[in-house]
């Protein structure tokens, strides 16, 4: 929208993001994503979270990417097809209780 993109730039120095990953359409979320990027380029506005380090976390597989650092946890996987979902889950359940989370919002 370019009325909302033109007062942005008159009036923010920062936008906080709070848009779940798969809440949008795919081109409204595009939308979204360009003109974040454009108000960070050209007007210098701070976006939190910025569209680029929003994608590039893969939602749910940043814990993964995390699960050997102190605030994560070991046994956190990740599976993609019904196959290593069995396979894996079938073991770790053995343990613990598990939590399950699509690979989408929060």
């Amino acid at each position: 929208n370019d009325a909302l993109k033109k007062y942005l730039k008159k009036v923010a120095h920062g936008i906080i993001v709070r848009i779940n990953p798969g809440t949008l359409s795919t081109s409204t979320q595009k939308k979204c994503d360009d003109m974040l990027r454009e108000l960070s380029s050209d007007a210098g506005i701070k976006i939190l979270s910025h569209p680029d380090v929003t994608s590039s976390l893969g939602a749910k597989d940043s814990l993964v990417k995390i699960k050997s650092l102190k605030c994560g946890l070991e046994d956190t996987e990740v599976y993609y097809t019904p196959e290593s979902f069995s396979a894996g889950f079938r073991t770790t359940i053995a343990f613990q209780p598990r939590v399950i989370k699509q690979n989408r919002g929060s």
